[in-house]
């Protein structure tokens, strides 16, 4: 939907949005969603005009109400829009009517209203293909059916038991079922339009992930398998997208009473797994080490349900930036990866930058690594 800033347009202060009087004239405009704010200096008239922005009149009734210069308000509301501050009554009444309007609103935070829709839309219409269906990738695949994705493959060849329950979406009724088709009766139970392709396949090597993804055609990978292991899955996911130029996401997991928050990776604009390896490989700090590779087959280590929602949410979160495919929200787990304590609530994170020897990446931002920005500064 193209906006238009035209006198004869309704226009409204976005939901998220405060109008703050400082004095002599300045205004706050606060996102409190966000935590972000601009201010401005704004003359009496033209001040009336935007502190009574709710629609009921259109931009030129309302500035003649004021004596305020038409072109000068319009002006303003460029910029407000940009910055997502403002919205026209035609687009929040076209999100109203949504059944994701939620999901839409927390979007418009980035998102100027003639954008909106379109990365909505990519979002709705990306191909995920999520590995492992566990409790990482359970919940995963839930908050990703709650954010407005509509098209899964989802690939494990296990089958819900009993003991799965204290730390996944499954229900005692599941129990028995393979858990790709558990999970796409759970996402059916979100919405009916979700497509899922459940896969049975037990990956064991890289020439059956790489089948597999083939058929899948996915446009993100998520990785939440974690045999042989989360290293070794990661290793052959990382092999096959950065052929593909396909961007994937390490889920992570949880390790003793950690949950770990593995990196997003965009081929040619991000490290790699690979130089995430060289990476880890070089530090000295013991404890990493004692936490990052543990090959031991069968550990049943503890687990619990708040460290696995930790770990997916955040995951959820990474394809969501992927999916929209827009500077406005870029991937906050590129070169980086983290780790959530349970005994401290503490959360940290290891800068994974990209390696010339790996070679994956000869040129990121001049060198810099892009950082997610907010267009309300």
């Amino acid at each position: 939907m193209k906006t238009e800033i035209a006198p004869s347009t309704h226009w409204l202060i976005r939901p998220s949005v405060s109008v703050i009087p400082l004095g002599d004239g300045i205004f706050d405009f606060f996102q409190s969603s966000t935590r972000r704010s601009m201010r401005f200096r704004l003359r009496p008239e033209i001040a009336g005009v935007i502190t009574n922005l709710d629609g009921g009149m259109c931009i030129e009734d309302i500035c003649a109400e004021h004596g305020a210069s038409v072109a000068q308000v319009g002006s303003l509301l460029g910029v407000l829009h940009e910055r997502c501050a403002v919205e026209p009554k035609l687009v929040r009444e076209a999100i109203d009517k949504t059944d994701f309007y939620r999901v839409l609103n927390f979007l418009g935070d980035y998102f100027p209203a003639e954008e909106l829709f379109a990365a909505f839309d990519r979002v709705c219409s990306a191909r995920v293909a999520i590995l492992g269906c566990g409790a990482v990738g359970s919940w995963t695949a839930m908050q990703m059916g709650h954010s407005g994705f509509q098209n899964f493959t989802v690939i494990d060849s296990d089958t819900v038991e009993e003991s799965n329950l204290n730390r996944s979406i499954f229900l005692r009724e599941d129990i028995g079922l393979r858990k790709a088709q558990a999970i796409k009766a759970a996402l059916h139970r979100i919405s009916l339009n979700i497509q899922v392709q459940p896969v049975f396949e037990k990956v064991s090597d890289a020439d059956r992930l790489r089948m597999v993804l083939s058929e899948a055609r996915p446009d993100i990978v998520v990785n939440c398998a974690d045999e042989p292991s989360v290293d070794l899955t990661s290793e052959w996911v990382n092999d096959y997208c950065s052929k593909q130029n396909i961007p994937y996401v390490i889920a992570g997991g949880y390790n003793l009473h950690l949950s770990l928050i593995g990196m997003t990776v965009s081929p040619g604009l991000s490290a790699c797994f690979n130089c995430s390896r060289i990476t880890l490989d070089q530090l000295e700090d013991e404890s990493l080490r004692g936490v990052r590779r543990l090959w031991r087959p069968k550990r049943n280590l503890g687990s619990l349900a708040p460290l696995t929602g930790i770990t997916s949410s955040l995951a959820a979160s990474e394809v969501l930036r992927l999916a929209v495919a827009s500077e406005r929200l870029v991937p906050a787990m590129w070169n980086r990866r983290g780790e959530f304590n349970f005994l401290t609530n503490e959360l940290s994170f290891v800068d994974l930058p990209p390696r010339p020897e790996c070679g994956c990446v000869s040129h990121v931002n001049g060198g810099s690594q892009f950082r997610p920005t907010h267009p309300l500064t």
